[in-house]
């Protein structure tokens, strides 16, 4: 299978699989503290933000990192979908002050994060409302 005929799917499947092992961990990591906050809303915010924006192995940073155009929708996916719970688990907290990229999260922030995903994925619009609660 030659990897420049595979769909845009298919790619952005390959890209997640061969993406560093340490950024599929922090991945998971992230998926599993926004999964713990919906269910218990408990305080994840400070921990979140860190896997978003540490700068020694923060999602930003493998995002900098990225040339290619479809990795870096993809990152934006990411970066776009855990700012978003980390804005309202800080919100949840009663935050007074935000850190400066997670002042700008706002609705605008899932607009960007859906334009993104199309770019990386076969899906369009009407395919979102699938996964639409």
């Amino acid at each position: 299978m030659k990897l420049l005929e595979l769909t845009t799917e298919q790619k952005c499947s390959f890209c997640i699989k061969i993406v560093d092992k340490d950024a599929c961990d922090y991945v998971e990591r992230a998926l599993v503290l926004a999964k713990q906050w919906m269910n218990k809303h408990t305080n994840i915010a400070y921990e979140l933000y860190d896997l978003i924006d540490n700068e020694e192995y923060g999602f930003t940073i493998y995002q900098e990192s990225e040339e290619d155009e479809d990795m870096i929708a993809l990152w934006n996916c990411i970066i776009d979908s855990f700012a978003f719970i980390c804005r309202k688990a800080y919100e949840e907290q009663g935050t007074k002050y935000y850190p400066e990229p997670i002042e700008l999260v706002d609705d605008k922030t899932l607009i960007h994060l859906v334009n993104s995903f199309l770019k990386c994925s076969d899906m369009d619009l009407d395919d979102l409302e699938i996964i639409i609660p």
